[in-house]
């Protein structure tokens, strides 16, 4: 099917530890709210509390794709059927497939064989808050490494492998991977506002569908999980999560990314 006009996918690739977690928990849970404003939130796919994170781990080929949550097939067929013209597909692991153009490739395809033209959106933070906030996050899911080394690796190599994932911090080629996809035409981004970062979303959102898109304003930040008793407890690196990178620290990073977020937003207009 040809792409009809009016008919818009936006795919939220993240990023991580941007905010994310807010905006899926809040349109899972008041998909009725989003649906008469003509926004679907597909079904398919769905993590309870989370975004599409299944259709990710599907293509990832991760050990945690659970079929009875949706695949891609089930997102064809939900967007075949819909009678909304606006749709948003939303998960942070999204955020690695801008080395994977063949997994970017599929979920084009599947959009536009039900009519709808596909704009991408990215959320990007700071990288020296980034790199803080994902390694507290980090240290709540096993990781042991001092921050110090986690900052060099970093700064040495442009990444961070953890588990199944490799953390990539360079925006301007990240930006460059979905613009090589997708057009440049049809990549946004965004900067995080950490007081805020609701509103600049939906108001780039209701742009790109052509209407205006109201969230719940009262809407507080929903990543709240909490650690488990044996790291509140018995973590080395406990003391940590409360601290913020120290200066030669954060010089690494700057000295590693040069490019300034402002130099690569692009916002609806």
């Amino acid at each position: 099917m040809p792409i009809q006009p009016g008919k818009h996918l936006i795919f939220h690739v993240g990023t991580h530890k941007t905010g994310t977690t807010s905006v899926q928990t809040m349109m899972g849970a008041h998909r009725e709210f989003f649906e008469t404003q003509g926004v679907l939130f597909p079904f398919a796919g769905h993590v309870r509390n989370g975004g599409h994170h299944n259709i990710a781990w599907e293509l990832n080929g991760d050990a945690g794709f659970d079929p009875a949550l949706g695949s891609l097939a089930d997102l064809a067929a939900e967007l075949q059927t819909t009678a909304l013209n606006s749709v948003l597909l939303s998960s942070e692991d999204f955020e690695f497939w801008y080395l994977r153009p063949d997994l970017l490739e599929q979920i084009k395809a599947v959009a536009e064989a039900a009519g709808f033209a596909v704009e991408v959106l990215l959320v990007l933070r700071p990288v020296t808050e980034y790199v803080e906030s994902l390694y507290k996050e980090l240290l709540k899911h096993g990781l042991s490494e001092s921050r110090k080394t986690f900052v060099e690796t970093i700064a040495a190599t442009g990444a961070y492998p953890f588990k199944e994932r490799v953390y990539r911090f360079d925006y301007a080629e990240m930006v460059a991977g979905f613009q090589a996809s997708f057009g440049a035409d049809h990549v946004y981004v965004l900067e995080y506002a950490a007081g805020d970062s609701n509103t600049p979303f939906f108001a780039a959102c209701g742009t790109l569908f052509g209407a205006p898109v109201h969230h719940i304003t009262v809407w507080g930040r929903k990543n709240l999980r909490r650690p488990p008793l044996r790291y509140r407890i018995k973590h080395p690196l406990k003391s940590l999560r409360r601290e913020t990178l120290t200066r030669s620290e954060a010089a690494q990073l700057h000295k590693r990314f040069t490019t300034p977020i402002s130099a690569l937003v692009r916002v609806p207009a």
